[in-house]
C-alpha cells in the first residue's frame, strides 16, 4: 500500500511544475524592482503562496507567466508604499554621486538610477527594457486597458531632441 503522503492529488504536482517553470521569473522581477534580495524572495513566496490559494480553488487564470508576474507586481507595489510611506527606494549615496563614470555606468549606477524612479515606472521598465515583455501584456499585469504599442502606460520624460542627438541615445 502507499502512504497518504505519496498518493498526492494531481493538482498538487501540477502546481510544483508551475512552481519549478516560474520561480526564477518571479524572483528576477522581484529583484530588479525591489532595493534587497530579502525584499524579492519575500514577495517570490509571498506570489506563489496567493497562486496556490487560487489554484487550491479551481481557478485557471491562462497560460504562461504573466498572471505570476501581476501578483508578484501589486505585492512589490504593495511593499514600495509601506517602504517610509514613499513611492522610491532610498539609497544611500546622493544624487550628484550618481553620475557614472566616462567608460559607463556599472551596475551599481543603474540600480541606483532605477532606485530613483517611481515604482510604477520602474516596473514598466524592467518588464519592456529588461525582461522584453510586449506592451499590451505589462498593461495586462498592470490592469491597465491595452491598446497595443500606445497603451495607456507610465512613460518616462524625453529629453529634447537636440539632447538625445548630442548623448547619442535612439
Amino acid at each position: 500500500m502507499t502512504p497518504m503522503l505519496a498518493q498526492r492529488p494531481r493538482t498538487d504536482r501540477a502546481f510544483e511544475r508551475l512552481y519549478r517553470s516560474h520561480v526564477r521569473d518571479v524572483y528576477r522581477y522581484a529583484l530588479a524592482v525591489l532595493p534587497t534580495p530579502e525584499d524579492a524572495e519575500d514577495v517570490t513566496q509571498a506570489t506563489f503562496l496567493n497562486a496556490y490559494r487560487i489554484h487550491q480553488r479551481g481557478e485557471t487564470p491562462g497560460p504562461g507567466n504573466t498572471w505570476l508576474i501581476g501578483i508578484a507586481h501589486e505585492l512589490c507595489q504593495q511593499r514600495a508604499r509601506r517602504s517610509a510611506g514613499i513611492d522610491e527606494i532610498r539609497y544611500e549615496e546622493s544624487v550628484d554621486q550618481a553620475v557614472p563614470e566616462p567608460d559607463g555606468p556599472s551596475e551599481n549606477d543603474v540600480r541606483r538610477a532605477l532606485g530613483l524612479l517611481p515604482f510604477q515606472l520602474r516596473a514598466v521598465l524592467i518588464m519592456r527594457e529588461v525582461e522584453e515583455r510586449p506592451y499590451a501584456e505589462i498593461a495586462e499585469i498592470l490592469g491597465i486597458a491595452s491598446a497595443g504599442r500606445d497603451a495607456d502606460l507610465p512613460r518616462p520624460p524625453r529629453a529634447p531632441r537636440g539632447a538625445r542627438r548630442r548623448a547619442h541615445l535612439p
